[in-house]
């Protein structure tokens, strides 16, 4: 049920951006207004980051079998980075677009512009209320991203076109399309730090030492190494160890490897933890003690 109705949400959403992306397009180049195309530009990597998020969502719910044996969790993560990438690439052309807009100007229809951002402007709240009412995750921040870029920027080209109409101010059209650029960026770029290091399998600030520690305490433990933590998506972590213990009946490292799992699950909560155990050969030089 969840599903098909987060796929409703992307589909009007999807909709929506596709008719705001034609409007602005054509009336952004029958005013003269870069903000106006600027903003179709943006719109319609809008329509290309809702596909994507869309897609991801259904992929993730996915369950896992043979080849994905963590599932398809990533799919959200891939479709985040994506979206971001895109973004930002957008946004860096957008900006190339307002210099050269300061350098030369050119007369603008402010009337016409006006009409066509409040249209754009409500059509975009319209879009950003289908999202919010969705699940959260990277995936769709990325998409909400796109979303709050239009919105700001229908906001600004309103704002301009005003100004534009009563003043002939005609540096506030690539002054507004540079400002929201530049503040959409700023959004972007932790996003796309997020969903790199996720794919990268970054540890997500993790202190190993602790996780050595709280291993140790456990019955029957020496010592802990080759510790590695990873994220799996933005609410699951993995960690593999190995861990050196004291020469003892399988029954009793079976009960020791319970105890580190159940505290380490305790203090990591949705931690997939792998453990290794050792037969202590410390004494003889054979296991380097790291812990």
């Amino acid at each position: 049920m969840q599903e098909k109705t987060t796929s409703r949400r992307y589909s009007i959403a999807t909709l929506m951006n596709i008719i705001i992306t034609i409007t602005e397009l054509v009336g952004g180049m029958w005013a003269g207004s870069l903000a106006l195309v600027s903003d179709a530009v943006h719109n319609f990597t809008d329509v290309i980051s809702l596909v994507i998020a869309w897609a991801a969502q259904l992929v993730m719910g996915r369950q896992e079998n043979a080849e994905k044996t963590f599932g398809y969790r990533r799919a959200q993560v891939l479709g985040a980075f994506v979206n971001a990438l895109f973004l930002i690439i957008v946004m860096a052309f957008l900006i190339v677009e307002a210099v050269r807009g300061f350098v030369n100007p050119h007369p603008i229809k402010g009337t016409l512009m006006l009409v066509i951002a409040i249209i754009g402007l409500v059509a975009n709240i319209v879009t950003g209320l289908m999202l919010i009412g969705g699940q959260h995750n990277i995936n769709q921040k990325a998409a909400l991203l796109h979303v709050l870029g239009d919105t700001l920027s229908s906001v600004g080209v309103i704002i301009a076109a005003v100004m534009i109409y009563f003043f002939n101010w005609l540096w506030l059209d690539p002054a507004i399309t540079l400002c929201v650029a530049c503040y959409i960026l700023y959004e972007t770029w932790p996003v796309l730090v997020t969903a790199t290091n996720i794919l990268m399998e970054a540890n997500a600030s993790v202190d190993l030492n602790d996780i050595a520690q709280l291993v140790e305490q456990c019955p029957y433990v020496r010592g802990v190494h080759h510790v590695h933590v990873w994220q799996i998506d933005e609410e699951h972590l993995a960690v593999s160890l190995h861990v050196t213990m004291e020469n003892q009946s399988l029954a009793d490292v079976e009960t020791s490897m319970h105890a580190m799992q159940k505290m380490l699950g305790q203090k990591y909560p949705g931690m997939h933890v792998t453990i290794q155990p050792e037969i202590d050969h410390l004494e003889q030089g054979l296991v380097k003690n790291e812990g």
